[in-house]
């Protein structure tokens, strides 16, 4: 089931109503044809459904997950952006495009969310449908906020849509209160939330998947576990047999190890296929069939001064998440365009770079057009909720586990990959098995974080990065400061 065609009618932050027609198809297969006023929208279930859709429509962006990447991903010591950038540099001013686009793209997401929570409780509809319904809207506003926090700290605090009455020039509020938010937003949604899983939907597992991550961000160690085991005991999430599952057409959507994904579908309108391949597939190698694949991110190489501490030098012989995650000399790929004999990457590289991701960069086909394919975005995979548990274990027994059940879970993972099982863990091999894991899917950056300010530092400068702790927080973008004097800049900026 993907995402169809999407209004874009839809500003950051000033809305009046999304209609999108056909109170008899699927939920996911709506597509908004028009806007009409408040007083005759959000009246039947029907109605909120579709604002529903608007706002899930709203992470498929190019704002949200689109390039996401530019400001999630580029800044760890898993990947470059090839050729350089600010970002890469920690030389980023409060006016980069980038920056905007992180910020807009979310609380985009946050004021269609904020629409369904507001309207919901005066519909015509049940209270179960409006308990669900919610419950949905703020999963979606607590993942953007989650985003927000992180990268750059204190942020507006928005619960309610713009309205002529409303002040809409908020000043910023602190992590504290933000993450309280989050917290309450998942755990409402953990609540009403059915477990089955509904395509694209959120489920009361992803809310509790994203709490769990959440409370380990904030060294809520207990909280983190507890959520984590719920999920892994619930029965409805179980790991695909080969790590290339989660990278192949035939596999990869929305199978049993997907607890929150974004759906796409290539080649319709605008905004509703995923850009990644464009940005990800090496430059000038036809992989795409089209022009676009360039390169755009690469993975870091080798460093002479710090062995063993980049993307291309951090894995045990054999791991097969490697040969999925990035395409290095000699690496064959007989499903990318089979029908010219699959692809290999060239001896010298391509396009500059000594490597390339392999992540989302699936080839041509009938649904792959400029800058769109069908593969679907993975935000939240039931790997991810083990090693969440496993780390909160670890984290609870001073930084070492002998606990079988524990270690068994975590050779799950290692056992798929290829690679020799574990008889402990320990943060280390934690933190190498979420690196590897979930490489080039906008993870490592938010772990780097959760080290603390030093830590993150000395690791960063260790690779040729230049900066101090002002530089973790990303600016406040420019355009919002001169549009709200409430809003303060960032130190450092």
């Amino acid at each position: 089931m993907k995402l169809s065609k999407i209004s874009r009618a839809a500003s950051t932050l000033f809305i009046s109503a999304i209609l999108l027609a056909s109170c008899g198809e699927e939920f996911l297969d709506r597509q908004p044809i028009d806007q009409i006023s408040t007083e005759s929208f959000y009246r039947t279930e029907a109605d909120m459904e579709s604002a529903l859709l608007a706002a899930y429509t709203a992470i498929q962006s190019q704002q949200y997950f689109g390039e996401g990447w530019r400001i999630d991903e580029v800044p760890s010591d898993d990947s470059r952006q090839n050729f350089g950038s600010a970002i890469d540099n920690f030389s980023v001013t409060a006016g980069a495009g980038e920056v905007l686009n992180y910020w807009t793209g979310r609380y985009r997401l946050i004021t269609l969310a904020n629409v369904v929570i507001d309207k919901a409780p005066n519909a015509e509809i049940s209270e179960e449908v409006m308990n669900r319904v919610i419950g949905e809207a703020r999963f979606l506003r607590a993942i953007a906020y989650y985003d927000l926090v992180r990268i750059f700290g204190d942020v507006p605090l928005i619960t309610i849509p713009p309205g002529l009455e409303q002040d809409l020039l908020l000043p910023r509020s602190p992590v504290s209160e933000v993450y309280d938010l989050i917290k309450e937003d998942l755990a409402n949604a953990a609540s009403f939330l059915p477990a089955e899983r509904d395509n694209g939907r959120a489920t009361s597992g992803a809310a509790k998947s994203y709490l769990a991550s959440v409370h380990l961000t904030l060294r809520e160690y207990e909280s983190a576990r507890d959520l984590a085991l719920d999920v892994i005991n619930s029965g409805v999430y179980e790991l695909m047999p080969d790590y290339g599952d989660l990278w192949v057409r035939e596999t990869a959507d929305n199978n049993r190890e997907s607890v929150f994904e974004v759906q796409f579908a290539g080649c319709e309108s605008w905004g509703t296929g995923n850009m990644r391949q464009a940005f990800f597939a090496p430059w000038n190698q036809g992989i795409t069939k089209g022009t676009d694949g360039w390169g755009s991110l690469v993975p870091t190489d080798p460093r002479e001064d710090n062995p063993n501490t980049t993307a291309t030098d951090i894995w045990e012989e054999g791991d097969q998440r490697r040969y999925w995650s990035m395409m290095e000399p000699g690496n064959y790929y007989p499903t990318l365009n089979p029908g010219d004999g699959g692809y290999q990457y060239p001896d010298d590289g391509a396009g500059g770079a000594s490597s390339n991701i392999k992540k989302y960069v699936i080839g041509g086909g009938s649904d792959v057009c400029f800058m769109s394919t069908s593969q679907n975005g993975s935000m939240m995979r039931y790997s991810e909720v083990i090693l969440i548990y496993a780390e909160a274990i670890v984290a609870l027994s001073s930084g070492l586990s002998l606990n079988q059940s524990v270690v068994d879970l975590v050779n799950g993972l290692r056992t798929r990959a290829g690679v020799e099982p574990l008889e402990f863990l320990d943060q280390e091999i934690i933190e190498l098995e979420r690196r590897r894991e979930f490489m080039f899917e906008s993870k490592r950056w938010f772990d780097i974080l959760r080290k603390g300010e030093a830590e993150a530092v000395m690791l960063l400068r260790l690779h040729g990065r230049t900066l101090d702790e002002t530089k973790l927080l990303f600016p406040i973008p420019a355009s919002e400061l001169e549009i709200n004097p409430n809003l303060t800049q960032n130190p450092g900026y």
